[in-house]
């Protein structure tokens, strides 16, 4: 089984380049969660705010990765008018997550907290460690002080594997 497997959805680049920088310290996976029908300009805007408000799962491209095949999965989301991306919402509620889960999310000034809330509603868990960075800190490159935090705490959690049962040796007996 790999170890860590990180999957994000970008609509401006902003949370692509904060999965980048999580893969390359952690030597994780990454899957990218596309939708279907994208749609740019102010059209695509509208139809985000739509979506996410009204909590619509649009539909989704298949992901290069199983989720299933990883110890440690990490998820990550633009937050859209307070609340978690339609595509990591779509994703989240077509992957049962069993492992250990954590969640970052990239976003104009808030909405983190409630974004993580409804991120660990969809996947029936809670995760591990959260990660919220604004884009000013994401544009200004400044981020790597609490990616490290993060990656700190992912580490700090990483369950211990169970010794091994004891051997039981029978005595002979005549």
């Amino acid at each position: 089984m790999k170890k860590t497997l990180i999957v994000y959805h970008s609509r401006s680049g902003n949370t692509r380049r904060v999965a980048q920088a999580l893969a390359r310290q952690l030597h994780a996976d990454l899957d990218e969660i596309r939708i279907v029908q994208p749609l740019a300009g102010w059209l695509g805007y509208a139809m985000c705010a739509i979506e996410s408000l009204a909590a619509l799962p649009p539909a989704l491209r298949p992901g290069h990765h199983r989720p299933s095949n990883y110890e440690l999965v990490l998820i990550g989301t633009p937050v859209w008018f307070w609340n978690v991306s339609s595509p990591v919402r779509s994703w989240l509620e077509a992957h049962p997550l069993k492992h250990r889960l954590a969640f970052f999310c990239t976003m104009g000034g808030s909405g983190g907290g409630r974004a993580f809330a409804t991120m660990a509603k969809l996947a029936g868990k809670e995760p591990v460690a959260t990660l919220a960075l604004t884009e000013a800190e994401v544009a200004s490159g400044e981020f790597g002080r609490r990616l490290d935090v993060f990656v700190g705490e992912l580490a700090s959690t990483t369950p211990l594997r169970p010794p091994r049962p004891a051997t039981r040796h029978r005595l002979a007996t005549a």
